[in-house]
């Protein structure tokens, strides 16, 4: 899962999904919420949307597991997570 806060002066967001969609598969839930299915370890990641956005900008990044809840998800997103050839 990556979320993120890009600040002034740029707020890169292209640049930053640009990373995002470089995943072998990718969801966005939410707004700066982003789900990726990946090989690459979390610092990978966070180096890589380091790269592609400005020094000020927080990234947070963390490796799902098999638990998860949702509420209102839309429902495409769901069954991304559930899909059983999720990288977990």
């Amino acid at each position: 899962m990556v979320s993120y806060d890009l600040h002034n002066p740029h707020r890169d967001y292209e640049k930053v999904r640009a990373v995002l969609e470089s995943a072998d598969s990718w969801a966005h839930p939410q707004g700066s919420v982003w789900l990726v299915d990946t090989l690459l370890d979390t610092a990978t990641w966070r180096d890589n949307l380091k790269r592609a956005g400005d020094a000020n900008d927080e990234f947070l990044v963390i490796r799902l597991g098999h638990s998860w809840a949702s509420s209102n998800m839309d429902d495409k997103v769901a069954a991304w997570l559930k899909d059983p050839s999720r990288r977990w």
